[in-house]
């Protein structure tokens, strides 16, 4: 069964839109994971929570995820729409959240510098330090994984929405069946009256 582009296209930002929206619950899970264990282990300090940093790296990434999921299902739900004024609302909508996620990435995983902040307030604990610095890292790099991820989904529906308006049949063939002779009909010469005789 042969494609057109307009279905392959469509097709493939369905895909990329369904791999996003793990990347995204992936990102939920491992943040709340990551929240958890923060907590758990700032609770074991005994310095007052006022002077202790918010983990806003988590926060932030645990933000991005939920951003992710939604616009990914706002993106599936277009692709299986006809209408181009939809298509282009979302180019528009996945702009903006880009725009949105990259400032707040960039401002509080890459300008914040975590490791040194976390080293600062939990000096006595070289495991603590060692390991939310670590997850200080991953936290940046999956948030630059998920942009990219995003920008393929936007190059997507740009390319999609230039190829013009689709019609609601447009890689669909007429088939129509034609049957030489009625099942009911044996041999095509005898009637449904002789039939009824005959039973």
């Amino acid at each position: 069964m042969a494609y057109c582009k307009i279905c392959l296209l469509n097709n493939a930002m369905r895909v990329v839109n369904l791999v996003v929206n793990f990347c995204g619950l992936a990102i939920i899970i491992y943040s709340l994971c990551l929240l958890k264990a923060w907590k758990q282990a700032v609770a074991e300090f005994d310095a007052a929570a006022s002077t202790l940093p918010a983990p806003w790296f988590i926060h932030t990434l645990l933000g991005v995820g939920i951003v992710v999921c939604f616009s990914a299902i706002v993106g599936h739900a277009v692709s299986n729409s006809l209408e181009p004024i939809y298509l282009s609302l979302y180019i528009v909508f996945i702009f903006f959240i880009l725009f949105c996620e990259i400032v707040v990435i960039v401002a509080i995983l890459f300008e914040i510098d975590w490791p040194r902040v976390i080293a600062e307030h939990f000096e006595g604990n070289i495991k603590f330090v060692d390991t939310f610095s670590f997850h200080a890292y991953i936290c940046r790099l999956l948030g630059v994984i998920v942009l990219l991820a995003q920008v393929n989904v936007l190059v997507l529906a740009v390319v999609l929405r230039t190829m013009g308006p689709r019609a609601r049949n447009h890689c669909q063939r007429a088939v129509m069946h034609e049957f030489g002779y009625s099942f009911l009909v044996t041999n095509g010469s005898e009637s449904p009256a002789t039939l009824s005789t005959i039973v």
